[in-house]
């Protein structure tokens, strides 16, 4: 049996693999690791990755965005709050609402063919009902599948994340959980993301939203926001702006 495991080697460049035996001794941390929260920021903190994760027909181009924004002084009283939100600027009134939800793909699960945590997209469709509930223009759920594929890509330069047949699996899971059965509701928007750490380089770098990318299941219906709601999000949109400005 292959295993990888990560070890701290002083001197060592990024991107080194040392093999043991049957044992390749990973440099680098796996982004299976990585939590939910954590991703989601270092993908909007990357002007590449976030480039690439928004490129969403409807969603506008270099948007505002801001991350896990608690809802509390929103019209309708929902207590919980939103992954993302995006506006253009000086347009309020058209804010896109995002739910993201991390299926973990790493190693043990490329062997089994069994991705973690997708049972849990269950909570994240619940997420994102509520969103559409409350009014938002467009509303997503993106649902982030990070795989970890330096063992099956051991000593070889390559690219590759999950196999097709691996792939199209976890997308009828996706669409199984999140429409026939979780009962997503039917303007949210659902997108596929594949994220792969195919060689031994730091988590989301190289090839890591390349090798697959974004796969748009169903596109988000767009409605008119109610006017209490755009002026919320024109607030918050000021707030953020002027905290990180500071």
């Amino acid at each position: 049996m292959v295993e990888v495991v990560t070890i701290k080697v002083s001197g060592h460049r990024a991107g080194l693999e040392e093999s043991v035996g049957s044992r390749i001794m990973a440099v680098q941390p796996s982004i299976s690791d990585i939590e939910e929260g954590s991703l989601v920021e270092q993908l909007l903190a990357d002007p590449s990755l976030r480039s690439n994760l928004l490129a969403i027909q409807g969603i506008p181009p270099d948007p505002l965005y801001f991350q896990k924004v608690d809802l509390d002084g929103a019209p309708g009283g929902v207590l919980t709050d939103v992954d993302i939100l995006l506006c253009a600027p000086g347009q309020p009134e058209s804010a896109v609402a995002i739910e993201a939800k991390r299926v973990k793909v790493g190693a043990n699960a490329l062997r089994r063919r069994r991705p973690n945590k997708l049972r849990e997209l269950k909570k994240g469709v619940q997420q994102a009902n509520l969103l559409a509930q409350i009014g938002f223009s467009q509303v997503y759920f993106f649902v982030l599948v990070v795989v970890d594929s330096r063992e099956k890509n051991m000593r070889k330069i390559s690219y590759d994340g999950a196999d097709s047949e691996l792939r199209s699996l976890i997308e009828q899971a996706i669409i199984e959980q999140a429409i026939s059965v979780g009962g997503l509701n039917a303007r949210v928007g659902l997108v596929h993301y594949e994220l792969v750490q195919p060689m031994d380089y730091p988590p989301l770098g190289m090839g890591a939203l390349d090798a697959y990318g974004a796969h748009l299941i169903r596109s988000a219906q767009t409605v008119p926001q109610p006017a209490g709601l755009s002026r919320w999000v024109a607030e918050v949109a000021e707030h953020r702006t002027k905290m990180a400005s500071k």
